[in-house]
């Protein structure tokens, strides 16, 4: 029974540590296509080079923004040039007379307010239009909620079916010494001296169960983003960072494996003593 508790309480750990990970990866993922998105703001053909230090103080005032980055339309014809080289000649001539307007690159914190943020750039004057992906930013915010939701559910669901499955198991160890139990209470145990071995053997079990579900999870991971950094040319194709290396958690969940395992396994055990404590 002994071994039994220690592989449904490994199990069980094994279940609710990958799926923080998953969890964990999917936030970087979002975080990755999130940091993707620029608002553009154009200026007005009348806004001269010396009132531009002066209009990027001011949109850094504005809440929600994180960096201006002023963009000037010689730059802007330059990079179209590099992008579409079989037109050079064409842009080439318009290098004396440049239709490209100046703009402002401008990084926002929260996408959920890019819409609040794009009313407040058009309200200033030197503002002729700002260009921002709302729609996109409104789907972000919505996988990002439905992403939160799902996974508190799923580690709700996980934690909970832990719960029964240790129990159970802790239950049956508990049942099979009952008439151990009992001769101890007859010849004057206490309950507390009862279940101060049940107690310190569910923590060794909760203990060594939590090094067997890390160690299993350190090399599955490893061994995942070993096969992932081979094909490393995929995250580039879509734009985004690469998953969480193991090394930035690996003591978090070294640290939340054993305890919750050494927690769980003692209470389980104290827990499903009482029953048998009632001589």
């Amino acid at each position: 029974m002994g071994i039994a508790t220690f592989c449904v309480l490994m199990v069980s750990l094994l279940l609710v540590g990958i799926s923080s990970l998953f969890v964990m990866n999917i936030e970087i993922l979002l975080g990755s296509i999130e940091n993707k998105n620029e608002i553009v703001l154009f200026l007005k053909d009348d806004v001269t080079e010396d009132k531009i230090p002066e209009a990027q103080e001011s949109i850094s005032m504005l809440p929600n923004i994180v960096y201006v980055k002023y963009y000037p339309k010689e730059t802007a014809l330059e990079n179209y040039i590099a992008q579409m080289k079989e037109y050079e000649e064409v842009f080439d001539s318009l290098k004396d007379d440049n239709p490209l307007p100046d703009a402002f690159n401008i990084k926002i914190e929260d996408t959920s307010k890019i819409t609040e943020t794009v009313d407040a750039l058009s309200e200033f004057s030197f503002t002729e239009k700002v260009k921002a992906p709302t729609e996109f930013a409104q789907i972000l915010t919505r996988l990002r909620k439905v992403v939160f939701v799902v996974s508190v559910s799923l580690l709700s669901a996980l934690i909970l079916v832990s719960l029964i499955m240790i129990s159970n198991s802790t239950r049956a160890s508990v049942y099979a010494r009952r008439r151990e139990i009992n001769i101890m209470k007859y010849v004057g145990a206490t309950n507390s001296f009862i279940r101060m071995p049940f107690f310190f053997e569910g923590l060794f079990t909760g203990f060594v169960s939590g090094l067997g579900a890390y160690a299993v999870t350190y090399y599955g991971y490893n061994a995942l983003m070993d096969i992932i950094a081979n094909n490393i040319s995929f995250w580039e194709i879509i734009g985004v960072s690469e998953p969480l290396p193991f090394s930035e958690v690996q003591f978090m969940m070294l640290g939340v494996y054993l305890c919750i395992g050494a927690v769980i396994g003692a209470l389980g055990s104290v827990i499903s003593t009482t029953k048998h404590l009632q001589v």
